[in-house]
C-alpha cells in the first residue's frame, strides 16, 4: 500500500490546516465602525466600562480585561461592576449615581448580536492508485474512502458603543466578529486592541 502514508498525511495536513484557520479567527475582525460626523471633541478622558451578559463572572472578567486593556493605551478607565453588580436590566436612576461616582465622561457598552453555529468539512482524500481485489484491494480502499474531517464552532458578533456622557450621545460604534472563546480575558484583549486602536484613530479616545 504505497500511498497509505501520503493519505495519512494529507488528512494531517487538513487537520492542521483548521487549527490554524480556527487560531486566526479567534482574533476578533472589525466589521463595521461608525463615528459621528458632528463629534468635534475632546477624546474621552475617563470611561466607565459596562459589559452586558448573562455570566456574572464573564462580565467581570471583561470588565476588567478591557480596563487594563485603555488604561495600558493611556486611556483611564473603570469597571462597572463594583457600582452596578445587578444581573439583567439595570434601572436608570442606578446606571446615573454610578456614573457620577465613577467620575467618567464617557461610558463604553458591549453587547452580544447573535451567536452563529458554523459547520466547516474537509474533505476526505482523494483515492489514489488501484488496490487491486480481494482483502489487500479492500483494506487499500478502506484507507482511500476515509470520512471527511467536521470542525463546528461558534461565530460571536458583538457591538461595543462609545457614549459622551455630556451630550448623552453616541461617538463611536464598532460591530465585531469573532469565533467564541471560553477563555473571556484573552479574548478580551484581543477585542480591546482592536477597537481601542480604531477608536484612537478616529479621535474618539
Amino acid at each position: 500500500m504505497p500511498h497509505r502514508p501520503l493519505r495519512r498525511r494529507f488528512a494531517s495536513l487538513c487537520a492542521v490546516l483548521c487549527l490554524l484557520l480556527l487560531s486566526a479567527c479567534a482574533t476578533p475582525s472589525l466589521t463595521n465602525a461608525w463615528k459621528d460626523p458632528n463629534f468635534a471633541g475632546p477624546p474621552a478622558k475617563r470611561v466607565l466600562v459596562l459589559g452586558i451578559s448573562n455570566s456574572d463572572a464573564h462580565r467581570r472578567i471583561f470588565e476588567d480585561a478591557f480596563v487594563q486593556a485603555l488604561r495600558e493605551h493611556g486611556v483611564d478607565a473603570v469597571p462597572a461592576y463594583p457600582k452596578l453588580p445587578e444581573r439583567g436590566e439595570i434601572a436608570r436612576d442606578r446606571i446615573q449615581a454610578a456614573v457620577a461616582a465613577s467620575g467618567a465622561d464617557a461610558v463604553l457598552v458591549t453587547r452580544p448580536i447573535k451567536v452563529e453555529h458554523q459547520v466547516d468539512v474537509s474533505p476526505a482524500p482523494s483515492p489514489m492508485g488501484w488496490y487491486g481485489t480481494g482483502f489487500y484491494g479492500w483494506y487499500g480502499a478502506v484507507w482511500a474512502a476515509q470520512p471527511a474531517t467536521f470542525t463546528q464552532y461558534d461565530v460571536l458578533t458583538l457591538e461595543s458603543t462609545l457614549w459622551n456622557l455630556g451630550s448623552e450621545h453616541v461617538t463611536w460604534s464598532g460591530t465585531t466578529k469573532s469565533i467564541e472563546s471560553d477563555d473571556i480575558a484573552r479574548f478580551t484583549a484581543r477585542l480591546a486592541k482592536v477597537l481601542i486602536e480604531q477608536m484612537r484613530r478616529d479621535g474618539v479616545l
